[in-house]
């Protein structure tokens, strides 16, 4: 009989196989266009990072050895921001696949013992959250042994993949760990308990943040005291204790040809990743399924009734609408906040966007001008844009699939199917103005726009958030897929590739035709301010069409998604 580790690995080469050849057989043009995007970033990264050690090593002002203490440094800052992304990130899907998943509950129904299941979905957690860093950190890493002095030897390129690999254990099993702890130890508040860790980060970073922008400023940005100031605040980044150091010395030893020091670093990393493995596999065998059980059991024995108090919060703003709207709306809310892995992304996502905004005023205000700033404004709304797109499309989209298994329960309620896609509409609605406004009006009040480019913007998110939800909903009735139960399988399907397309072909137009012409007018003329008499007419004949591409892009997808509906039987 094979090992249980065995029978996994067959597992997971069997399943990803077969997805392959379903997918190359389906759309294989899905496949070639992911490589393609996933090469053009790559070769982006590489570029931005070639150049930015090029001009380190060579620009006269700068003259910064690449295998000093500062490069040092930085690769201890970039692994230690790896090391807190990759323990939220890992802890988030350990949530999902370990205590929501149908695939679980079966697995350890069967002689398997807890702890190689844990292990099994520890390694799919690991290896889902680390590939986007992978893609991220290995064009820095190259070009930095392209660009190091003497450049690096062969077996440099050759370490990094391990000393990767190595490090990634070590964060993994730290938010594997915190995992079991929220579900074990505190079953009833593990939701407010994540939502007060991330929040004290966050926190903690903008105050961070804002005491390095003043220092900044006090000490003049880019001088040699600011850098010493610098290399001091960040030192304990360089503990000997602190794995992520051992990883930024190891490929700084490799790059300087010291092969004994690397081999002692890699030591170091490996050791400790499989220390920390092994420790988190032998605590699951003892905790998981205790943690399983109160979580399908509630988590306590003790239930309250009457609903959450944020349900409540939710159903006050929406006063202006009849009881039956309301009820839907709270109803996918509910759905939507007993899911930590959808919450928890958009919360990481809205902080990692604040970070960036609360920095951008007073850093291209000192350096590159405001005639930068406008082109930063309008990658901020692309940006954002996005974000709201892959919201809609990953959440909002698969939500009637999801429905079909229980639509017989809706089917018995005295409602019209039409205000069941309203309530999805209005939930999608209310939730991109509120991230996409948020972002928006910020990032322009950090950078000090005028308030002619800050109400275009609003207009244009406002515009793209009734559009996106609209194509969502109305696409998601009229191409549902209603055998599968995961809603990530449904968003990367047929129709979650048309609605994606469609989607960026939406933002692309109204970017186009609403955002574009106010931010070419005041490129011309940055340090001016234009009077709304003085817009010319080209603004003025290109905001209907942006407006009306909006429209359509809600109306037809929800008129022909309603009537799909209706037609249909369950």
């Amino acid at each position: 009989m094979s090992s249980p580790a065995l029978l996994f690995q067959n597992l997971r080469w069997r399943l990803f196989r077969n997805a392959l050849s379903v997918l190359l057989s389906q759309s294989w043009w899905r496949v070639a266009t992911i490589a393609y995007s996933c090469a053009l970033i790559w070769a982006f990264l590489f570029a931005v990072s070639w150049y930015g050690f090029h001009q380190l090593k060579t620009q006269p002002t700068w003259r910064i050895p690449l295998n000093g203490t500062l490069i040092e440094y930085l690769f201890d800052a970039f692994f230690f921001t790896l090391t807190i992304l990759l323990i939220f990130s890992t802890g988030i899907i350990l949530y999902s696949s370990l205590f929501a998943s149908s695939e679980t509950g079966f697995l350890l129904s069967t002689p398997i013992p807890d702890d190689q299941v844990f292990s099994y979905k520890f390694q799919g957690a690991v290896a889902f959250s680390s590939w986007a860093f992978v893609l991220l950190g290995s064009p820095l890493l190259l070009a930095y042994g392209l660009e190091v002095e003497g450049i690096a030897p062969w077996y440099y390129y050759a370490v990094v993949p391990l000393f990767f690999l190595g490090f990634l254990l070590i964060p993994g099993s730290i938010g594997a760990l915190a995992c079991l702890f929220i579900v074990n130890l505190l079953p009833r508040l593990r939701k407010q308990l994540l939502i007060g860790l991330i929040a004290l980060v966050i926190l903690g970073g903008i105050v961070w943040m804002v005491v390095w922008i003043r220092q900044a400023r006090e000490l003049g940005f880019g001088s040699r005291t600011w850098f010493e100031s610098l290399l001091s605040e960040v030192g304990f980044l360089g503990g000997r204790l602190v794995p992520f150091h051992w990883v930024s010395r190891g490929i700084k030893y490799a790059a300087m040809r010291r092969p004994d020091l690397m081999a002692y670093n890699l030591g170091l990393v490996w050791s400790y990743g499989l220390f920390a493995y092994l420790v988190t596999v032998w605590l699951a065998r003892k905790f998981y399924r205790r943690g399983y059980n109160r979580m399908a059991s509630g988590g306590a024995l003790r239930q309250r009734f009457g609903g959450h108090w944020l349900d409540r919060l939710l159903t006050w703003p929406l006063f202006f609408l009849d009881e039956q709207m309301r009820m839907l709306i709270v109803k996918d809310f509910r759905a939507f906040r007993r899911d930590p892995a959808q919450w928890a992304q958009i919360l990481i996502f809205l902080g990692i966007g604040t970070f960036y905004f609360l920095l951008m005023r007073r850093f291209y205000e000192q350096d590159i001008g405001r005639s930068f700033k406008i082109g930063i404004s309008i990658l901020t709304l692309i940006a954002t844009s996005f974000l709201m797109c892959a919201y809609t499309g990953r959440f909002i989209f698969p939500m009637l699939s999801l429905e079909g298994t229980k639509f017989w329960i809706l089917g018995l309620l005295p409602l019209d199917r039409s205000r069941l896609m309203m309530g999805k509409f209005i939930f999608s609605v209310l939730g991109c103005l509120l991230a996409g406004e948020f972002l928006i009006v910020f990032s322009n009040l950090m950078l000090g726009m005028a308030w002619l480019v800050v109400v275009a913007h609003m207009l244009a998110v406002g515009l793209l958030a009734v559009g996106f939800s609209g194509l969502s909903v109305g696409l998601g009735a009229v191409l549902p897929n209603f055998r599968e139960t995961d809603p990530s399988k449904i968003a990367v399907g047929f129709g979650g590739t048309v609605n994606l397309i469609a989607g960026l072909m939406l933002l692309g137009v109204v970017i186009i035709t609403v955002a574009g012409p106010i931010q070419l007018l005041h490129a011309r003329t940055p340090e001016t301010a234009i009077p709304i008499a003085e817009i010319p007419w080209f603004v003025w004949v290109s905001l209907p069409i942006g407006i009306l591409a909006g429209g359509l892009a809600t109306w037809y997808p929800m008129r022909i998604g309603l009537r799909n509906l209706r037609a249909m039987e369950f």
